[in-house]
């Protein structure tokens, strides 16, 4: 009998020992098994992270548990736990989602099945710190089916182009063919200054591989939000900090324009014609996304 590929999650975290507790318990019980969890600690002055992670690691031998001496940074951490990866497959879970029992089997199955495919998602629900459901939003899985063609210029094109708001950054969180993750390409996104960074580095990955889309809901997306007022499906979850200066936002949003047309001159679909067609239509719609931002 074959041996089922082995799958890396990839957890960072920081400081939110209760948080990680359920995230690990829900990993744990995937119904796919075949699993190597790495858990990168990115020095939590709180010691109950170090010793939840522990006791989770003595009770199953998949977890490997690795502690940063000093705080490297939400980034570094999300490269780390890549570049620890064993597996063929590989995702990131952040310590403030959840996942169905089945979300890691079924992502695989289109994996396992076309070789030229990269990345698999699913639809997802949005959820507040108290556990409930945003209703503010419908069905993702509309907007990602715009994803899925065979070219790599449509892709992009369709990635490019489509509204943040409709939750494309959350693809990041998907489950990848760990060759699709090419080392420099994720070091050169997650290290961007861009506005936007996670959600270039997926369209990278687009630009080369195919997408995959599992119309259910098997994820829930956590966000630091008490209601719908601010909330966004479409910044992921990265952490808060303070809102940066409007200069510098400015210059990141023009970032975001010019790595996507790199993005777009080296997907092998590309031509002229196509190439100047796609920067007439996302050029006004960054400048429009910008001037929202500076509002």
């Amino acid at each position: 009998m074959n041996q089922l590929p082995l799958v890396t999650v990839g957890i960072p975290t920081y400081n939110r020992p209760d948080l990680l507790q359920r995230s690990l318990r829900l990993i744990r019980a995937q119904s796919y098994q075949n699993l190597d969890i790495v858990v990168s600690d990115n020095a939590s002055p709180d010691s109950r992270v170090m010793e939840l992670v522990l006791a989770e690691a003595q009770a199953d031998m998949r977890i490997r548990y690795f502690r940063q001496d000093a705080n490297i940074g939400p980034s570094a951490n999300f490269i780390y736990v890549l570049r620890q990866a064993k597996g063929s497959f590989f995702m990131w879970a952040a310590d403030d989602d959840e996942w169905h029992p089945t979300f890691i089997e079924k992502l695989l199955a289109p994996l396992l099945r076309y070789p030229k495919s990269g990345l698999s998602f699913c639809d997802f629900d949005v959820s507040y710190p108290d556990g409930s459901l945003c209703r503010d939003y419908g069905s993702f899985s509309q907007a990602y089916r715009d994803f899925i063609h065979n070219d790599g210029f449509s892709r992009v094109s369709q990635y490019a182009l489509q509204p943040p708001e409709r939750g494309k950054a959350n693809l990041i969180y998907g489950l990848y063919r760990r060759e699709a993750l090419i080392d420099a390409s994720v070091t050169r996104f997650f290290h961007s200054k861009a506005w936007g960074a996670d959600m270039l580095f997926v369209c990278d990955v687009l630009s080369r591989w195919s997408f995959n889309l599992v119309e259910e809901r098997l994820y829930t997306v956590g966000i630091p939000y008490a209601s719908t007022d601010s909330a966004d499906p479409g910044a992921g979850n990265e952490p808060q900090g303070q809102r940066p200066h409007r200069g510098r936002l400015m210059a990141s949003h023009l970032n975001y324009f010019f790595v996507y047309v790199r993005i777009m001159a080296r997907t092998p679909d590309s031509n002229p014609v196509s190439f100047m067609a796609f920067l007439l239509r996302l050029l006004p719609l960054v400048l429009r996304w910008m001037k929202l931002d500076l509002a």
